[in-house]
């Protein structure tokens, strides 16, 4: 981006009137002030720790941007960012330099007061003018050389790099659009919905435009509502005044239009008390979800007259097990059965934290068993309104579809009334509220608001009857027509234009539009992965797409934004791990675009994909092995299994009662012992049950390598360094290699060095931790497997070692000095 700036610099050097001069280096040093303040604020949040600052309140203040504010922001993170992510952190910035003279923050607060007294309520005069051309420039060109470092390079298809500089930071805050930098106008949250609006940084044409951020993103500091969570909400209805329990999500889109005959159907089926059944039903892209979400949102607004009695509590679960985020695959439902999983929801109004009791029944058993629940808090079948969104994922044959009808029909009689949405007609007597395509002029309006939204000029400047047959083309469905205006915001071609290149006659060619949507959003990297994964003869699974992601040299979690944006990828969850199923559409079009490569660049994909089947197999092989060995010993009884999959979900209370139950079981499992102290010191506080139960794992099998190093790291953990020395040096003599066990050593000391209070003591220990660290690194010569995880542990501690050293030195200097 520096190149960006320095263009738009000569820009203003070729302007010979010093007043249009002055007035567009202004905006370009506005532009790059915020650009600097978006990379700073992303630093802070991933490399500094949360309590040191108030990032929150910073962030708020910058939605409505003003010229002084810059440098009051900066002058705040700089010295957070000094002190925990790089010493020299926009250097020049307070002191001089050998290229910046006077600090760039003393140039700038001179700048502000001047904003402030002459251009912003007073006279800018011709002599002021003049000077401050000079000056404004040469602030500019300050800034750049110490902004140097944090201004992200742009790639050859148009997106921002990582910064180099700091660990690859991904920068996700859109700075850059349609090839221009950008100058923010202000960040808008609007039913839930984040935007950016601003300017490109242009002299010849300063368009305004919007964007669209992620929820999960710089600016919004309340985080997403965790799952399972019930807010007490009051509303008026009639007049009244009620209150209700409820879980229900924010709107998916701000800009909700036509749907009034639905939202009236779905008013009128909450009044008819003798209905328990609605079935919201429709093709996929027609907005099923957001319709059911946009009338329980207005809702809670109180824009509805219910009659009486209002439910009590509002459940919502998706039946979706996962969903593509930003941070990656996020596991919403983890491995019990979606279908019954919605009662469970439901209970956890009551008791956020369910029993073992809870998982171990199904069917009609635990509809009992939730009645139960209802009954004890006095709260009848009317006092409850269920929505269960995408019951098509619940059943995938002809049985399980009755099935899951017969189901539902239990909890409308039993639970409470039910909102439907599928894709299906359900097994379900209910009333049905089919989601079909907008109408031609709601087609024609949603696209009207949208353009004026992200400023698609062709489509604001088109007639009606154009707009019309658009939505005719599209078959009048939300989402493509958003995906169209979006499209069309993004380039610079008009509706004809992207309607003959990329939309066709057919449901497939309107499918191919997306792919091409998305391909052209995608960074180069992204792209060949893609192409890579088509050449696989391996399943293609959370293992082999990680391998590839490594080959090509990219993050896992940054292909996997890439999936996301295809949309055309069957996944199948297993709890701990993936597979997806690329369907055959994308993989024609993915073969299209390899077609399109050179000769050579088509060879160094094939011989990657070759690389990663290669390590497929042998991975198979050893897991195979592992399998057979250590988890399939460990969790061989049901208990043992049930154990292990609350661990996997983060449900440690229920995890622990099921290892009692399971080692009740099968009393004399080493391997099992060793799982659940494992679980004991990593996820909980209580060191000396951990001790207890990996000394019986010991115990039970003094050769088992595993537990021994799990005896050895509870005694690290009670601070008990000379006793987990003992089994660590144990375990070498067992098969675990010098490097690993000097490396454990090692990190008992780094840690051991944090709780000393005498400062001789803790420089002893860190010193003694980085010798171990150092025969550790010179013993580690094999780079796969473990050793490779090995060799990435020392280097880390390598680093923060050498750090506290470094500290603990300097303060044993100054104490020294005092005395």
């Amino acid at each position: 981006m520096k190149s960006l700036y320095l263009k738009q610099l000569d820009v203003a050097k070729e302007k010979q009137n010093n007043s249009e001069r002055l007035v567009y280096l202004t905006s370009v040093l506005r532009s790059l002030l915020q650009t600097s303040v978006v990379c700073s604020f992303e630093i802070t949040k991933n490399l500094t720790p949360s309590d040191e600052i108030d990032l929150a309140e910073l962030t708020n203040r910058f939605c409505k941007p003003s010229d002084g504010l810059p440098l009051e922001i900066l002058n705040t993170l700089i010295p957070i960012i000094r002190a925990y992510a790089a010493t020299d952190y926009l250097q020049g910035w307070f002191e001089p330099t050998r290229v910046i003279n006077l600090p760039v923050s003393k140039q700038l607060t001179t700048w502000v007061e001047f904003r402030n007294k002459r251009p912003g309520h007073g006279v800018l005069d011709e002599t002021n003018t003049t000077e401050w051309v000079n000056k404004t420039e040469k602030i500019i060109i300050d800034c750049l050389t110490v902004f140097s470092k944090i201004l992200p390079k742009i790639s050859t298809d148009d997106t921002l790099l990582p910064l180099k500089h700091f660990h690859e930071l991904k920068i996700t805050a859109p700075l850059y659009y349609k090839q221009n930098a950008i100058v923010i106008l202000g960040i808008i949250v609007r039913k839930g919905i984040w935007k950016l609006k601003g300017q490109l940084l242009s002299f010849q044409n300063a368009d305004e435009f919007t964007l669209t951020l992620d929820e999960d993103n710089i600016f919004n500091t309340t985080g997403m509502k965790p799952a399972g969570k019930y807010n007490l909400t009051e509303i008026i209805s009639n007049g009244k005044n009620y209150s209700f329990f409820h879980n229900i999500p924010i709107r998916q889109t701000d800009t909700f239009e036509g749907r009034k005959a639905e939202l009236q159907q779905l008013q009128e089926w909450i009044d008819d008390e003798d209905s328990r059944y609605c079935l919201v039903y429709g093709d996929g892209g027609y907005g099923k979800t957001t319709l059911v979400l946009e009338m329980l949102n207005l809702f809670l607004e109180s824009h509805y007259d219910f009659n009486e009695p209002l439910p009590t509590i509002v459940s919502y679960h998706t039946a979706k097990v996962t969903r593509w985020t930003e941070q990656g695959l996020v596991h919403l439902t983890g491995a019990n059965p979606a279908m019954e999983e919605c009662l469970r929801e439901l209970v956890r109004c009551f008791h956020p934290v369910l029993g073992s009791e809870w998982y171990t029944i199904t069917g009609r058993q635990l509809i009992d068993k939730t009645v139960g629940v209802l009954k004890k808090e006095n709260l009848t079948r009317n006092d409850v309104l269920l929505i269960i969104d995408n019951t098509e994922t619940l059943a995938t044959n002809s049985q399980e579809v009755k099935d899951l009808g017969i189901f539902l029909k239990q909890i409308g009689k039993m639970i409470g009334r039910i909102i439907i949405t599928s894709r299906r007609r359900e097994f379900i007597e209910a009333t049905p509220i089919a989601i079909e395509g907008l109408s031609e002029i709601e087609g024609v309006n949603l696209m009207r608001r949208l353009a004026d939204e992200f400023s698609a000029r062709p489509i604001q400047q088109a007639g009606e009857p154009k707009l019309r047959k658009v939505s005719t083309q599209l078959m009048h469905k939300p989402l493509l027509l958003e995906a169209l205006v979006k499209y069309v915001a993004r380039g610079s071609s008009g509706i004809d234009v992207a309607i003959d290149s990329i939309f066709k006659k057919s449901n497939e060619d309107l499918l191919e539009f997306l792919y091409e949507d998305a391909w052209q959003r995608m960074n180069q990297l992204q792209k060949e992965v893609f192409l890579i994964l088509i050449h696989l003869s391996s399943p293609l699974d959370q293992n082999t797409i990680s391998r590839t992601c490594q080959e090509v040299g990219i993050q896992h979690t940054e292909f996997q934004e890439g999936l996301e944006e295809t949309h055309f990828s069957v996944l199948t969850d297993y709890g701990r791990t993936y597979t997806i199923e690329l369907v055959d559409l994308s993989k024609r079009f993915f073969l299209q675009q390899f077609s399109k490569l050179e000769n050579e660049k088509k060879q160094n994909i094939r011989s990657i994909a070759e690389i990663v089947d290669s390590y497929a197999a042998e991975r198979e092989r050893i897991d195979k092995e592992y399998k057979t060995d250590r988890i399939a010993e460990a969790f061989r009884s049901e208990y043992a299994k049930a154990a292990k999959i609350y661990a996997d979900k983060g449900e440690i209370t229920n995890a622990i009662e099921m290892y009692k139950l399971a080692i009740e079981d099968d009393p004399v499992n080493s391997s099992l012992h060793d799982r659940f102290s494992w679980l004991l010191l990593n996820k909980t506080s209580d060191y000396e049950y951990a001790k207890k139960i990996s000394e019986k794992a010991f115990q039970l099998d003094d050769k088992n390598c595993d537990a021994i190093v799990g005896l050895a790291l509870v005694h690290y953990r009670l601070c008990n360094i000379s006793e987990g020395d003992k089994y660590i040096d144990l375990a070498q003599h067992n098969g675990r290699s010098r490097s690993f066990c000097m490396l454990r050593k090692a990190i008992a000391r780094y840690y051991q060095s944090k709780k000393e209070d005498i400062l001789d003591n803790k420089i002893e220990l860190l010193e003694t931790s980085l010798s171990l660290l150092e025969q550790a690194e010179r013993m580690n010569t094999k780079t796969k497997g473990y050793d490779a995880k090995n060799k990435s542990d020392i280097q880390r501690y390598q680093q923060l070692t050498r750090a506290r050293l470094t500290t603990e030195k300097a303060n044993r200097t100054r104490t020294m000095k005092v005395s």
